[in-house]
């Protein structure tokens, strides 16, 4: 897998500069250790005038462990989806636009990219996706030897046009799986941030939109949906465009009441209302958000102004960094690292304490601990817990075994999570009320349970 990417400088900015934008010296060739294999970095050519650099990546990371797969696959050579991967870890500086010179980050060079081994087998090729964000385009198909075969279903792509080098590279991490209609990782609500982030200023009116969304998160339904509700506020895309294996939740007679826009709307965007407007009606002045990823809870609290304090604690270094990102203008909010296995003092005397899609990447013989953690050591006037209701996984046609998530470690049916509640708040003296959230469904509920804990001498006094 190989990339090169070259800029030319206007007579006032180096070309040069593109080194601190990259944050890789032209003079030095640097190695990367990454989940698709070793990635290394030089510059061929490095002037005021032009500079090229370019990244390589040698795919040891996703060669078949068979010695004879090893000579036949061309997975570690083709630049799709594990290529993007290698891009994230050694670009994720130049791709966050964090430059120690900032004005560099929004400066528009000359570029020309050229990716050579990109499959082009999708549904959308590189002249409909690049061009209309001012790339001039070429495609050449790699013939198959011996000749007579004819072309490959791989090409050599190159790009030219006048971009931020920022820009340059969120439209290959979105467009090159598009291009190659592969992702060979699971795909969630995750990647609907992660298409946020690299699709901002551009996205929202590309003519292939609704089709670019579609194939980054591989056509299943309920995502196409959120994200395209999330990243344009339009309808959701029809179901031409999206996966028919993966069903959207039942509609109930409750849904078919509702306005199309409340059944349109992200289930994502509404549990974090739903918990919002549970903290309100607490009426607790401090705020404690574990497990709080990337701040996005802590967001909506600040804007909504009722809080005096907030803090977020997560495991997470990195997804600390992106709720700082998110938050820097929020003046009044704490970060910590922390976990839910200790005690840690900086956790008490918080008013409201929220687990919103926490207690599902917990090992159940664990979860003991982290309720005595955060019930007895910090003991909130008011816990707000929202989980999966592994009851409706069907509707997402997901099987008895399956979650919703690789890192879930389990999901509560509704009769389990009612038990549990019921018992965490008979030990610790607590009261509980429980809820849903999302559409309704008559026979398996709704996608998320949650549950409002009160302390039993809040209740009194």
């Amino acid at each position: 897998m190989m990339m090169t990417l070259e800029v030319r400088g206007d007579g006032e900015t180096p070309s040069t500069d593109l080194g601190y934008l990259l944050h890789k010296h032209p003079d030095r060739m640097q190695s990367f250790d990454t989940s698709q294999g070793t990635a290394r970095v030089f510059y061929p050519r490095a002037s005021a005038q032009e500079c090229r650099v370019a990244l390589h990546v040698d795919g040891e990371g996703v060669r078949s462990r068979d010695e004879a797969q090893r000579h036949v696959s061309t997975i570690p050579y083709a630049a799709s989806s594990r290529f993007v991967v290698a891009i994230g870890k050694v670009f994720g500086d130049a791709l966050a636009g964090r430059c120690a010179r900032p004005e560099l980050v929004e400066h528009s060079w000359p570029i020309a990219i050229t990716v050579p081994s990109v499959p082009v087998g999708g549904a959308l090729g590189p002249d409909e996706l690049f061009t209309p964000l001012g790339w001039s385009v070429g495609v050449s198909r790699q013939p198959l030897a011996p000749s007579g075969w004819g072309d490959s279903p791989y090409a050599t792509v190159t790009l030219e046009g006048r971009h931020t080098v920022r820009d340059a590279l969120r439209h290959l991490c979105v467009l090159l799986p598009v291009i190659a209609d592969d992702k060979h990782y699971f795909v969630d609500e995750l990647e609907i941030d992660k298409l946020e982030r690299l699709g901002d200023g551009w996205l929202s009116t590309h003519p292939h939109r609704d089709r670019i969304i579609s194939g980054y998160v591989k056509r299943v339904r309920p995502l196409v949906d959120l994200a395209v509700d999330r990243l344009t506020g339009a309808d959701p895309i029809g179901p031409d465009t999206a996966d028919s294996r993966v069903a959207l939740p039942q509609e109930s007679a409750r849904q078919a009441g509702s306005t199309v826009a409340d059944r349109r709307e992200g289930l994502a965007r509404r549990r974090l209302d739903a918990v919002v407007e549970s903290v309100r009606a607490a009426r607790g002045r401090s705020v404690l958000d574990l497990g709080c990823g990337e701040g996005r809870l802590l967001d909506a609290l600040a804007a909504d102004g009722a809080c005096t304090r907030l803090a977020g604690v997560d495991v997470s270094v990195a997804a600390l960094r992106r709720a700082a990102e998110r938050l820097e203008r929020r003046r009044d909010v704490d970060l910590w690292q922390s976990s839910l296995m200790y005690g840690d003092t900086r956790c008490r005397g918080f008013d409201v304490a929220v687990l919103m899609e926490v207690i599902e990447h917990i090992d159940q013989a664990r979860l003991p601990v982290a309720v005595a953690s955060v019930f007895d050591g910090m003991a909130p006037a008011t816990v707000v817990v929202t989980t999966p209701n592994r009851d409706h996984n069907s509707r997402y046609g997901l099987g008895p075994d399956e979650y919703r998530h690789p890192d879930h470690r389990f999901e509560f049916t509704r009769a389990e999570f009612a038990r549990w509640c019921a018992d965490v708040a008979d030990e610790y003296r607590y009261t509980v009320v429980l809820g849903e959230i999302g559409d309704p469904d008559a026979e398996v509920g709704a996608p998320t349970q949650s549950a409002v804990f009160t302390r039993i001498d809040e209740v009194s006094r």
